[in-house]
């Protein structure tokens, strides 16, 4: 027997009643509404991050766009390089047949001499000898002179015989002198030419041996390969739901903790280092899709150039691109205004983020990344003699271009480069003496490069030079002191006062980098 809800279909008989069934109704309705609120939040989470993966393709396009331009553009003063050193070789060429002419010509006139000299000898030693025949008939003709007249006949004989062959001795000794002058003012000649040479060799433009070119150039295309391989990683979320579900959110993550680094304090540090190590390790064991760990370093060790099949996770590569990236982002940034904060973000870039399951070969590949890029955006630090002008062709994270237009200003593009110069030496002088691991950029990189720049030739020298040499220098004394001694001392006096005394105009950038004499002295205790 069914039981007949009558409650329902009954008249409200009572205001409780009545009361009780509009409270039912409503109690359903906020029902209702909280599951289509949580419907909503949903969507707009969903958009939220559908927006930002769309200004992240934006923002790649725009990137990839000056990248190309920049391509374009160095294609184009390669070609132009390329036609300024034919014609330069070609006019040393010309130099050199016209300076080979030039001394045949000598040569010949002094062996023309020479034969003229030689044939009047002999007409003379003939003229001599017709007329010594000539006395000696003389004196046979006449005999009968007395025995005086003719033994003076032969006293002059023989005085014109001793003069004739001291004159001849005499000659002789004055043609070697003068040999053995021209010999030695040749000699002197080619010594200076080959000294010069040599000092131009050291100092000149573009005056680097083929190993410190081919290595430059090496990084270059280890940077175009990174560009490459950030759209092979693009297309693979394209493919791989679970690649595109992790990438996103980690790039996101490292951006995010490389910004949370701060200066003087080493404990808040440890977090989001910590984070950043953490998000690399678990992009480890991601194993699909790997790429050959050999293409992100410039010069691999033997053990892994000689590897069977050295394959590592294409994120975890992707995302050491990116710490990279962020990394230099930084120092533009943060470090240019305050160059102090330079220092956290160059631990971040040593092995001690990798622990000890990385202790091999991801240090090496974070340096390498990070000095294809130093290299791309600043080559001066390491060609110390290139032009520092802002170019066009650089993207925008190369320093010297807005993001969709003109070139920056001034001040931005200092402020660029001391955060990429205190970057540099924050990086290349850290302190392995008491660690286990090994330096992947030794500190004697950090005297080549200071080395590049002050031996730019004055004439030469730009007022970046001055701003990256400031910026190495301001904070990076006491370890360079504490490495090289001595050598160190002399090094810091060559690079604030020797250098900078050489040039031929004052300016700002030259006084900043005078002053860091009196700064040393005042606050470091190094008299230079």
């Amino acid at each position: 027997m069914v039981r007949v809800n009558t409650l329902a279909h009954r008249a409200p008989d009572s205001p409780s009643r009545q009361l009780l069934q509009d409270l039912t109704r409503d109690l359903e309705q906020v029902r209702i509404h909280g599951e289509e609120l949580k419907l909503v939040k949903a969507y707009e989470s969903r958009t939220f991050y559908e927006k930002l993966d769309r200004i992240d393709r934006e923002r790649e396009e725009v990137h990839t766009s000056a990248l190309n331009a920049a391509a374009a553009k160095r294609d184009q003063r390669r070609l132009q390089a390329e036609e300024t050193l034919r014609l330069h070789l070609q006019a040393v060429e010309e130099e050199r047949r016209r300076k080979e002419e030039a001394e045949r010509r000598r040569q010949e006139k002094i062996r023309q001499e020479k034969e003229e000299k030689e044939r009047k000898e002999r007409e003379e030693a003939a003229r001599l000898e017709a007329e010594r025949k000539a006395k000696e008939a003389e004196k046979a003709r006449q005999a009968e002179e007395a025995e005086k007249a003719k033994k003076a006949a032969e006293e002059e004989k023989a005085r014109l015989e001793r003069e004739k062959a001291e004159q001849e001795k005499k000659e002789a000794a004055d043609e070697s002198r003068r040999k053995a002058e021209e010999e030695a003012k040749q000699k002197a000649a080619e010594a200076k030419e080959q000294q010069t040479a040599t000092k131009q060799a050291v100092l000149g433009i573009n005056h680097r041996n083929q190993q410190e070119v081919q290595e430059h150039e090496r990084y270059l295309k280890l940077h175009a390969h990174l560009k490459e391989f950030r759209s092979y990683m693009r297309a693979q979320t394209k493919s791989n739901a679970l690649l595109k579900q992790h990438m996103g959110d980690m790039r996101r993550t490292i951006r995010k903790c490389v910004g949370q680094l701060v200066a003087d304090d080493k404990t808040a540090n440890q977090k989001p280092t910590r984070e950043i190590a953490a998000i690399l390790k678990k992009a480890q064991e991601l194993a699909e899709p790997s790429v050959d760990i050999r293409q992100f370093i410039a010069f691999p060790p033997p053990n892994i150039a000689n590897a069977q099949n050295p394959q590592v996770p294409a994120l975890w590569v992707y995302l050491l691109n990116i710490l990279a990236k962020s990394v230099l982002a930084q120092l533009m940034a943060e470090a240019g205004v305050t160059t102090k904060c330079a220092e956290p973000l160059g631990v971040l870039t040593g092995p001690d983020i990798f622990m000890d399951a990385f202790a091999t070969g991801p240090s090496m590949i974070e340096i390498d990344i990070l000095l294809a890029k130093y290299r791309f955006l600043y080559p001066e630090r390491f060609y110390g003699d290139q032009s520092t002008r802002p170019r066009k062709s650089s993207k925008l994270a190369g320093s010297e271009k807005r993001r969709n237009g003109p070139f920056i200003s001034t001040q931005l593009h200092e402020e660029r480069m001391t955060g990429l110069g205190a970057g540099y030496a924050a990086i290349a002088l850290r302190n392995f003496a008491k660690s286990p691991r090994q330096n992947p950029y030794p500190n004697s990189n950090f005297w080549k490069s200071l080395s590049y720049i002050v031996n730019v030739p004055p004439a030469e020298v730009q007022d970046t030079h001055l701003v990256v040499l400031t910026a190495m220098l301001r904070y990076s004394a006491p370890r360079i002191v504490n490495f090289w001694g001595d050598m160190g001392v002399l090094a810091l006096r060559q690079a604030i006062v020797l250098f900078p005394a050489k040039l031929p105009r004052k300016s700002t950038q030259r006084a900043m980098v005078e002053d860091l004499r009196d700064i040393l002295a005042r606050e470091k205790r190094i008299i230079i």
